[in-house]
């Protein structure tokens, strides 16, 4: 049990007031580098010591728990290109670190796991909360906060902590723990709900498509149809991916089809619906390769729309999946059917 909990900041407690919000003139970010706090202009060498205090103090509270493996939970990613994570720091990473390969349940090293702290802390464009089930736990929060919890007490970690010229709160409790309110229960991906979707797929009688979420805003398209192609489908998942079958196939991108997605979109966008953005499928005409898209706002229609037109076929999903009659959502469970994503 992680009975000690930790908050590590660099702001001095002494200009907090009475509800504990610093009062202070402080920077909050590194994309503040080159402006002016309490006087004193925040220079990248600057910046850099105090990131590397940070992560120093997330090694020495790693240490001290008996800590040399990290397991990451909650995954986010933003911006998601191609490449590597850690595209600064890949020397730290095993083989290199891809977005596709960064889900919920991976286990990495303690030094992979320090270069995730640094790149939440740089806002890198990924997210999650590293654990060591029972053991430890690390989250960065907003404005260069850190949330440590251990199974024990860390004293002397505490200290040097201090000595690197952080300050630590002790006893104070992290917003991300497991029991983060905005939690959402769903259904195992289990062997029924498979049978559900082979059935689906066969009364459809096309390929219905199939939207995985590996991390916070990290989708992928799959087509389903009956029989072996559900088998190649699940094969192709990632670990505790959430996962969403829609009744509707993707049309041919025609003309005359293409009025009524464009319109389809529109009411999805309309600032009176429930349904907050659209989920948009492409599939290209040469390769056969599909592409998601999220529109939020008709700003992004007109690109997509032009894209659009020149595939093989398109479909267009609400976000919202209760706002499709029929539409199957669940989570893939680990190998003792256990869900342990915490999705939101």
């Amino acid at each position: 049990m992680l009975d000690y909990q930790f908050r590590v900041t660099k702001y001095d407690p002494r200009l907090r007031n009475e509800t504990g919000a610093f009062t202070g003139d402080d920077w909050t970010s590194i994309s503040d580098i080159g402006e002016v706090f309490d006087g004193r202009r925040l220079t990248r060498e600057r910046y850099e010591q105090v990131e590397a205090a940070h992560v120093r103090a997330v090694e020495l509270f790693a240490q001290e728990s008996g800590v040399t493996d990290l397991t990451v939970r909650t995954p986010e990613l933003h911006d998601l290109g191609p490449g590597f994570l850690l595209p600064d720091h890949v020397s730290a990473v095993s083989g290199g670190l891809s977005p596709e390969d960064f889900y919920d349940g991976l286990t990495v090293s303690l030094t992979t796991g320090l270069e995730l702290v640094r790149a939440m802390l740089r806002e890198d464009g990924l997210w999650c909360v590293l654990e060591a089930e029972d053991r430890f736990r690390v989250a960065v929060g907003w404005d260069y906060y850190l949330y440590v919890g251990s199974h024990r007490p860390c004293s002397q970690t505490v200290d040097r902590v201090r000595e690197l010229g952080l300050f630590v709160d002790e006893g104070f409790i992290s917003p991300y723990g497991p029991d983060r309110g905005d939690s959402m229960t769903f259904r195992p991906a289990d062997e029924g709900f498979w049978v559900e979707v082979e059935s689906l797929a066969a009364r459809t009688g096309g390929e219905l498509p199939l939207l995985e979420m590996w991390a916070g805003n990290a989708w992928r398209w799959h087509l389903v149809t009956p029989g072996d192609g559900i088998a190649r489908v699940r094969s192709a998942l990632r670990p505790r991916a959430v996962v969403t079958v829609f009744t509707d196939v993707p049309v041919a991108a025609e003309d005359d089809r293409m009025a009524e997605i464009e319109e389809q979109i529109r009411r999805l966008l309309h600032e009176g619906s429930p349904v907050i953005g659209a989920m948009c499928l492409i599939e290209d005409r040469e390769t056969g390769k599909l592409h998601h898209a999220y529109l939020l706002d008709e700003d992004d229609l007109p690109a997509w729309l032009e894209t659009a037109r020149g595939a093989r076929r398109c479909g267009v999903y609400p976000a919202g999946t209760v706002d499709q009659l029929g539409t199957l959502t669940a989570v893939l469970p680990d190998g003792d059917g256990i869900v342990r994503a915490r999705w939101s």
